[in-house]
């Protein structure tokens, strides 16, 4: 019902549902299929390969002077990594292997509380409520209102 797939070898389902593939991006566009010694088997480090196209304040966004005023993290932290929000381990399989989302969007904690499903925010900072996430997104000047109605 969240349009959002929860188990291992479904996010070839969820990308091509994404506003990433329908704007001709591939899988192999992030990833090397003869692998390599980063993350997830990917061209570059995370940020790297996100940021080829999403430079701070590029066309594609984010709309922010840095990365760091994007994420409202440090730099360096686990809440820096463009994957943290946009791609969510959302779903456990295979022991401790979790799953990421890989629609792109912005999980939100409405979300978790409309749908059940995890959120973005609460993943990482699982010692707190939807609400308390909610209300730190809220403090946010950049967000996206429309956004945090989902």
């Amino acid at each position: 019902p969240d349009d959002t797939a929860h188990k291992n070898r479904m996010q070839g389902n969820d990308f091509v549902q994404s506003l990433m593939y329908a704007r001709g991006v591939t899988c192999f566009s992030c990833h090397d299929p003869h692998g390599t010694d980063n993350q997830a088997m990917l061209r570059k480090p995370v940020n790297e390969v996100c940021l080829t196209c999403h430079s701070a304040n590029g066309r594609n966004g984010p709309r922010a002077a840095t990365i760091e005023a994007h994420t409202h993290h440090a730099v360096g932290s686990a809440g820096d990594s463009c994957v943290a929000c946009h791609m969510p381990k959302i779903e456990q399989t295979l022991g401790k292997v979790n799953v990421a989302s890989h629609t792109f969007h912005f999980v939100t904690p409405t979300a978790t509380e409309n749908l059940g499903i995890p959120n973005a925010c609460n993943v990482c900072h699982a010692d707190k409520t939807t609400a308390w996430a909610t209300g730190e997104i809220a403090k946010w000047d950049d967000r996206s209102p429309w956004r945090m109605r989902q």
